[in-house]
């Protein structure tokens, strides 16, 4: 029953920030047909552009029967999308994050295989990303990680359950083609592929890009130190998995002491207009707890800026021996016990300041660079079977 469709063609759904945006772009001058779909509920802070294929309607809305009415029209909406299409890049949960509890529930998470074992007899391959550590490994074990230290300083970690995520793994198992996966953090869950995925177009993405007048700071004779939010879900229940008091302590303690520092504590900014802050800053801080890179450490090392950014040394031993690269990875590792001596280091020396920022962008240049990492990505899409 497979369709008629062009052999090199791949649909994004649900975009990863600009990182979805850069591929298919590479993918389109590599003679792809390549689209990215934004589901009605994908956050606008996120949207890093509009140039995209956006559900018309919120069919998650309602309840009863015309909420499994509205759902069902949602699927026929995205049959006819993604049967154009020979892969489907799925970012987030497949479950949609259903527990499978109750007979409503254990129904539509039934109808959701039964959809995509459809989807699969169309000529559709799914490859899975995850969009965030419940996507990839269980609660189980992450409360093993640094004794429950991540857990416990994560605003979702009342919310996450073994139950719902293991579903998701389990829709993992039986449908994806492949698995792609990101940080240092192995799964025993389903089978990985790793591949430079993150990808910049690093002239988007450059040191010296030009900022627009809206985002200009004011002028200052000291030195801008730039941390930020994406969402408010990360300070839940008064936790903060980015370390954000730490790093506040840690700078207030260095103005105490006589240096001149602006804190930029960017919350609310929309993920397209980010990068001018950033492109501003002298140093940039992303998080002391979750052990690993995140968006905000990525974006950093692209615009050439020195970055904190807590890598655990396991992850980082672990993605040395995949990519020789990290081997040299120039991001400066901090928990809250030693951000205040890393940035102390930073702001009183200039010269490791600026070399940490050069290497930065050279790290990038091998590790990012769309143009190069979207041959390898196209390589594990065509092997597919």
């Amino acid at each position: 029953m497979v369709l008629s469709r062009k052999s090199k063609s791949v649909l994004f759904f649900n975009p990863d920030y600009h990182c979805s945006f850069f591929l298919r772009d590479e993918l389109r001058r590599r003679g792809w047909h390549a689209d990215v779909f934004v589901p009605s509920w994908y956050p606008q802070q996120l949207l890093f552009s509009d140039d995209a294929i956006f559900e018309r309607t919120d069919y998650g809305i309602g309840s009863g029967f015309l909420h499994l009415i509205r759902m069902a029209q949602g699927l026929l909406e995205r049959t006819r999308l993604m049967v154009r299409y020979r892969y489907v890049i799925h970012y987030g949960s497949l479950n949609m994050g259903t527990p499978p509890t109750g007979i409503r529930l254990q129904m539509f998470l039934m109808n959701r295989t039964i959809w995509y074992r459809f989807m699969q007899l169309t000529g559709v391959q799914f490859i899975y990303l995850p969009s965030g550590c419940l996507d990839h490994v269980s609660k189980k074990d992450w409360t093993k990680v640094d004794d429950g230290r991540v857990c416990s300083n994560c605003g979702y970690e009342p919310n996450c359950d073994d139950r719902i995520n293991n579903a998701n793994f389990e829709l993992v198992r039986r449908i994806a083609a492949a698995s792609l996966a990101g940080d240092g953090h192995q799964t025993d869950e389903f089978r990985e592929t790793r591949i430079r995925y993150k990808s910049f177009d690093l002239d988007v993405f450059a040191p010296d890009i030009s900022v627009p007048l809206q985002f200009q700071w004011a002028s200052t004779s000291g030195l801008s130190v730039l941390h930020s939010h994406a969402l408010t879900t990360r300070n839940l229940n008064k936790k903060n998995i980015k370390g954000t008091p730490h790093i506040i302590a840690a700078i207030e303690q260095l103005q105490r002491e006589g240096f001149d520092l602006a804190f930029m504590n960017m919350q609310g900014v929309e993920s397209r207009y980010m990068r001018f802050h950033q492109a501003q800053a002298d140093i940039i801080v992303d998080q002391l707890i979750y052990g690993g890179y995140g968006s905000t450490a990525l974006e950093g090392l692209a615009l050439g800026k020195p970055v904190i950014c807590y890598i655990r040394p396991s992850w980082k031993e672990y993605l040395s021996s995949i990519y020789p690269e990290w081997n040299d990875c120039p991001i400066i590792s901090a928990t809250p016990e030693t951000i205040y001596a890393e940035l102390r280091k930073l702001v009183s020396d200039a010269e490791y300041r600026i070399r940490v920022g050069k290497e930065s962008r050279r790290f990038a240049e091998r590790f990012l660079d769309v143009r190069k990492n979207v041959i390898e990505f196209e390589s594990v899409l065509l092997k597919l079977k």
